[in-house]
Order: C-alpha cells, then sequence, then structure tokens
C-alpha cells in the first residue's frame, strides 16, 4: 500500500483506538463523537485491508495486524510528538493536559491531596487520573502510552524504562493498640504465628510486601487479603490481625491512637519509592513539568506538606 493513498489523520485515531481498545473512551479522548471515531474507524479498515479491532463484551480486541502495526505507528508518533515538544514551551497555567499516573493506594492516599491542591493552583486545567498499580500491565501500559508514570516501591527493570528515586520508606509491623499478644519487640516466630491481613499478590511473584522484602515464600498466616493499603490500618484496629505496610501511612492515618508499631522481626532495608517512565517522554515538557512537581512534593518538610494539604 502506498503512503499516498493512506490518510495520515486516521493514524492518532488508530493509535487512541490501541491504547484505550474502547471506541467510547477512544472518542472522549480525541474531542469526537462516537459516530465520528466509528466512521473513521471504517476508513481506516478499508485503506488498510484488515478488521483491526474485533468487538468484545469488553470493548474492542486488536488483531495480530493492528498490534504488529501499532509498534511502527506509536514509534512514529512519538518522534512527531518529541519533536513538536522540543518547540514549543509548557505553559502549566493554560494546559489541558490529562495526565495518568499508577499508584498503589497509600501513596495515593498520602500524596492526592497536596498534588490535586498544587494543581488547582498552577494548572487548573489539567486533569490527573491515579489507577491501581495490580495491572499486570504497568510496563506494556507505559510502553504504548497508556500511562505517563508510574509510582512504585517494586522495582521495573526493563529495557526502555527511566527510573527516579522519591523516598526511602521503612516497612513496619502494626497490631491494635490492645492485642493481647503483640509487643514492641516483636520476634520472628510470634511474626508468623499471628494471623495477618495482606495486600492481595498483584501476579505470579507474590505481594507487594513479598516482593519487597525479598520473601517470595514468607511464612505469613494471611486471613484476609485487602485491594489497598488503606484499607489495612481499620481492619488491624479494630481485630487481632497484624499487617506489614510503610511507617508513613501509620503516621498519617486517623486509626494511629489505636494502632502500635514494631520493627520488622529480621532485616529489611528501607524500600525506595520511584518514579518510572518510558524513555519516549524523557524530553515532553509537560511530562518533565510534572515529574518535578512530584519532586517537589517529596523535598517538602512533612509538617509543611500536610500543613499545606
Amino acid at each position: 500500500m502506498s503512503l499516498r493513498s493512506l490518510d495520515l489523520n486516521l493514524l492518532p485515531l488508530f493509535a487512541a483506538l490501541m491504547e484505550e481498545q474502547h471506541l467510547t473512551r477512544a472518542a472522549e479522548r480525541l474531542h469526537l463523537s462516537q459516530p465520528a471515531v466509528s466512521n473513521a474507524l471504517k476508513r481506516l479498515r478499508l485503506q488498510l485491508g484488515d478488521d483491526l479491532f474485533v468487538r468484545t463484551a469488553s470493548g474492542l480486541k486488536p488483531t495480530p495486524r493492528a498490534i504488529q502495526l501499532y509498534a511502527k505507528v506509536r514509534d512514529g508518533l512519538e518522534l512527531i510528538e518529541q519533536g513538536w515538544a522540543d518547540q514549543q514551551s509548557f505553559d502549566a497555567a493554560t494546559s489541558r493536559c490529562h495526565f495518568r499516573l499508577c499508584a498503589n493506594g497509600a501513596v495515593e492516599y498520602l500524596a492526592a491531596p497536596w498534588l490535586m491542591q498544587q494543581l488547582r493552583q498552577r494548572a487548573p486545567g489539567v486533569a490527573l487520573q491515579i489507577e491501581t498499580d495490580q495491572s499486570p500491565e504497568i510496563v506494556q501500559r507505559l510502553q504504548d502510552g497508556r500511562l505517563d508514570l508510574a509510582i512504585d516501591y517494586v522495582d521495573q527493570p526493563q529495557p526502555g524504562l527511566c527510573h527516579a528515586p522519591l523516598l526511602q520508606e521503612s516497612l513496619v509491623v502494626i497490631a491494635a493498640r490492645i492485642h493481647p499478644q503483640f509487643r514492641p519487640d516483636l520476634s520472628y516466630d510470634d511474626f508468623i504465628a499471628l494471623q495477618h491481613v495482606s495486600l492481595s499478590p498483584r501476579n505470579r511473584q507474590g505481594t507487594p510486601i513479598e516482593q519487597l522484602l525479598g520473601h517470595k515464600d514468607l511464612p505469613r498466616q494471611v486471613q484476609l487479603w485487602v485491594s489497598s493499603f488503606v484499607s489495612i490500618p481499620p481492619v488491624v484496629a479494630s481485630t487481632d490481625l497484624i499487617a506489614v505496610v510503610p511507617e508513613r501511612l501509620v503516621r498519617h492515618s486517623p486509626w494511629q491512637q489505636q494502632l502500635q508499631m514494631a520493627p520488622l522481626p529480621f532485616a529489611c532495608p528501607p524500600v525506595a519509592l520511584q518514579l518510572i517512565w518510558h524513555q519516549s517522554r524523557e524530553r515532553d515538557q509537560a511530562h518533565r513539568w510534572l515529574r518535578e512537581l512530584l519532586q517537589e512534593l517529596v523535598t517538602m518538610d512533612e509538617p509543611q506538606r500536610m500543613a499545606e494539604a
């Protein structure tokens, strides 16, 4: 097929459909009506001689041809976007950017109030979407542009990803303040004998806590699995379950007075919370502005940050 016969205006639409895999969401992202996107998809199918997407109950499933084409289309669009971004200064005050981040519940709970306050003051037109870190496709979504940034304790060493440290976090064991068997000098034997509440496993490597501790087969008696760190303190405060959580979460939990903490009963260095993004966004001015804002968040003194939030 000759490039001259292809309507290049359809390529961003194709990329949006690949990234959203849903007709309505792609239309909203492109600020087009759903019929307009549907008609454009028909033209693209005709020009490329392939269905490109198959309708399913959950949205659109790309065909093998679409997956093959997308890698090249996305690379081309990124080159154009980078070239444009290099020539354009980013004005936060007037920007209408829509950023997508993924983070665990503790990070969202602690950071979102301050971060949203800063956006309302500095960039009132910027929208922020924070998604769960439980998806097994975080790396793929960073690579294909469905995510701008990941904020994670768990390292993602794949090629093409950039990392920047945000802060060091200590893990602690928590229990209800009236727990009859919990002591500040909790032993390893007590740790494995008591029953736990834990985050649900993220993937075959285990729960995020197990990945952080480096113990895939950590012998814990888990009685409750939850989807977010934020759910753990109130559960622990009202039961005889214990849990391993970031210390910072406990310090800012409304349940703090009903909890007690103990160090981990085995060696574990502080874990690094880090920003992760794809190298294709490295020179994007808007993306750089967001990264710098997040760096500003963690360089502030904690009392100052909490007061401003």
